[in-house]
């Protein structure tokens, strides 16, 4: 199987004789009897021509730049599940952990957005009630491939990086997922998408089940034994990786704990290579749904504060140079993931002219964050002055309970119109069902001093059961509201799957379901 090429095309190759292959994914599978006993998947990282330069800001190589994603991961999470390994990080790579990292948009896409492109694609408003237009509408990020936007893979190779992106699952988070057309062609020299492709769609089905507990293997095992053969690929050229793992901790509460021991034994095998490096372990999100932890205080807090922790290379901690120091500075303020670009795009185009020595304020053309390896602007780092919705903010205000019944029902029923009237405007409603409210399982009011701001949740009927969340206003005088994002906290699953040949909405239940598996 081929992994060059057109990203959305994937080759597949004849079976053949067991022996030498040029392919970088390679499906095995023996069968006695005529029944499949063993399946695997081997990898073989080929090294390719180092990519021309655009403009090389140093004539030395450059450090390797490391970033690690597991989706759905938010700081306590990470803190609770991988205990050992964020020790050893901290021990050993002085790894600076960032607590106040606070999401921008409700799931992988729209956060995801801003590390690849530094753009947004949600609309919503600031805690100040200002207008938070997206960057990009819908047409531009998703039915238009993203080939025709320069993302941080186009940057670093630019420099003469070899580029890595391996994800663990074929639909891709932050570029076609959904039904987006995504990149036309790999966005970076080596990605993982054969791999994924075999173990989901095309390969027999003792392949597809090797990953799923068989063999001890996890789908997190072959990425990172992929990543690792681009060691010794590329030891003269420098390295920007980015691994995306979704399935290891997805709707799982403590599904991370599983890689807390394997990801010590992998840093320390694999030392050298990355206290040479710049290494990011980052999430999107926290855990959005299917559990009751996210219905709670603590749950919601933690689904809008996506973990973030940063080694540097051992030559750049001593003090001279000042960068740690800046990123404990930094790791006590509000942040996102606009910031974690910045610092990409400062280590690649900035820091290298200046041997990595400048920590003065700088700011980026076009971008919206502030690299953390610096001294970020004086001005107070708040949702009011950043780029976040004020429905996923982190901080904390006060709030009261509203306890009355009757006005809980009006604003709840008010909420269901609104869905209904989405889904109508999106011609919906021929194949979506109406809902009927259930109970509102929470009604706060608070959050700003000018506007009647509620956060409510909403739980509707058995005959389409979901679970909605919201922040909306209220004029009582006109008796009317107006609505944030609204997101869904149960597992929804397929239910919603009507709609993915126009446009996948979560907010809709299909009238037809599909059939139990």
């Amino acid at each position: 199987m081929e992994g060059n090429g057109a990203k959305l095309h994937v080759a597949i190759g004849n079976w053949m004789k067991p022996g030498n292959v040029s392919c970088e994914f390679l499906e095995a599978v023996c069968w006695e009897n005529a029944t499949e006993v063993y399946g695997w998947i081997h990898t073989q990282l080929i090294p390719k021509p180092q990519p021309n330069l655009t403009s090389s800001v140093s004539s030395e190589k450059q450090p390797d730049v490391y970033i690690f994603t597991i989706d759905s991961m938010n700081t306590g999470m990470a803190k609770r599940s991988l205990s050992k390994f964020l020790e050893y990080f901290r021990s050993e790579y002085d790894g600076v952990e960032f607590p106040f990292v606070n999401k921008v948009g409700e799931n992988s896409k729209p956060n995801g957005m801003p590390w690849w492109f530094g753009k947004t694609i949600e609309q919503g408003r600031k805690v100040s009630w200002e207008e938070l237009e997206p960057d990009w509408n819908f047409t531009e990020f998703c039915q238009t491939y993203m080939d025709n936007y320069t993302s941080i893979f186009n940057d670093f190779e630019g420099e003469g990086f070899m580029t890595l992106m391996f994800e663990d699952w074929m639909n891709t988070m932050t570029d076609s997922w959904p039904n987006c057309m995504g990149f036309e062609f790999a966005p970076a020299h080596h990605t993982f998408r054969p791999f994924a492709s075999t173990y989901e769609l095309y390969g027999t089905a003792i392949t597809k089940n090797h990953l799923k507990g068989h063999f001890c293997r996890e789908k997190h095992h072959p990425v990172l034994e992929y990543l690792e053969q681009s060691f010794d690929a590329y030891k003269d050229c420098p390295i920007f990786a980015w691994t995306w793992l979704a399935e290891i901790s997805h709707s799982q509460v403590d599904g991370v704990a599983r890689m807390d021991d394997f990801l010590v034994n992998y840093f320390r095998r694999n030392k050298q290579k990355f206290e040479n490096s710049f290494v990011i372990f980052a999430s999107d999100h926290g855990l959005r749904m299917g559990v009751k932890h996210i219905a709670t205080e603590l749950g919601q807090f933690e689904r809008d504060n996506p973990y973030l922790n940063i080694a540097i290379p051992k030559n750049l901690r001593d003090k001279k140079y000042g960068i740690l120091e800046s990123l404990k500075a930094n790791s006590r303020k509000l942040q996102t993931h606009f910031d974690t670009r910045a610092t990409l795009l400062d280590i690649l185009k900035y820091q290298p002219g200046a041997k990595f020595m400048d920590r003065e304020p700088i700011s980026i053309p076009n971008e919206k964050g502030n690299s953390l390896i610096r001294r970020q602007p004086t001005f107070p780092r708040t949702c009011a002055t950043l780029p976040i919705p004020r429905q996923y903010c982190i901080c904390q205000v006060e709030k009261f309970q509203i306890l009355d019944e009757t006005f809980k029902l009006r604003l709840g029923q008010k909420l269901l119109d609104h869905i209904h009237d989405l889904l109508e405007g999106s011609n919906y409603t021929s194949i979506c069902r109406q809902y009927e409210l259930q109970e509102v399982t929470v009604l706060e009011f608070g959050y700003t001093k000018t506007w009647n701001t509620y956060n409510i949740e909403v739980k509707t009927a058995s005959s389409s059961p979901a679970h909605f969340q919201t922040m909306m206003t209220y004029d009582g005088n006109n008796d009317t509201a107006s609505f944030e994002k609204v997101v869904r906290l149960d597992s929804y699953g397929e239910t919603p799957d009507c709609t993915a040949p126009i446009r996948h909405d979560p907010l809709c239940y299909c009238k037809v379901q599909p059939k139990p598996k």
